[in-house]
């Protein structure tokens, strides 16, 4: 039997049926995982919530801190369906420990945020220096 597949440009497996409008129908949409880039605070050097990063569809944040702040506390947020932020725990990639803050800069963390409308990593204190918090929000 003939492979009834059409391939498009991207790899992605199509029908060999059409649409109303001609075009194949999609069987397959998404080979892996989406990853939408973002940055929460950008040389921060004064306290603040930063920007909110809103969840969509989202599963899984890895968050990078970095920065020249001799120090800091960055508490880590989420915000749930009626509006209200509660902490929440984070782990530390480099030795699976969880806290829903931290000091340390050059360091990367995971959070699980599926059911949660926002994010963000408020900079409760800085001194001496910027602090930047950027990551990857995957679907």
């Amino acid at each position: 039997m003939p492979d009834s597949y059409l391939y498009d440009s991207n790899g992605w497996k199509t029908s060999a049926r059409k649409d109303f409008d001609g075009k194949p129908v999609m069987d397959v949409y998404n080979k892996g995982s989406i990853v939408r880039e973002f940055a929460l605070h950008n040389a921060a050097t004064a306290t603040g919530n930063g920007t909110e990063l809103t969840i969509l569809s989202n599963k899984t944040l890895a968050v990078e801190i970095s920065g020249t702040a001799t120090s800091h506390k960055l508490v880590f947020e989420g915000c749930s369906i009626s509006g209200t932020w509660y902490p929440i725990q984070g782990v530390r990639l480099a030795d699976f420990s969880m806290a829903t803050e931290t000091t340390t800069k050059g360091e990367v963390w995971q959070f699980e945020v599926t059911g949660l409308s926002k994010f963000r990593a408020r900079l409760a204190t800085v001194a001496g220096g910027n602090i930047s918090v950027k990551g990857n929000a995957v679907s």
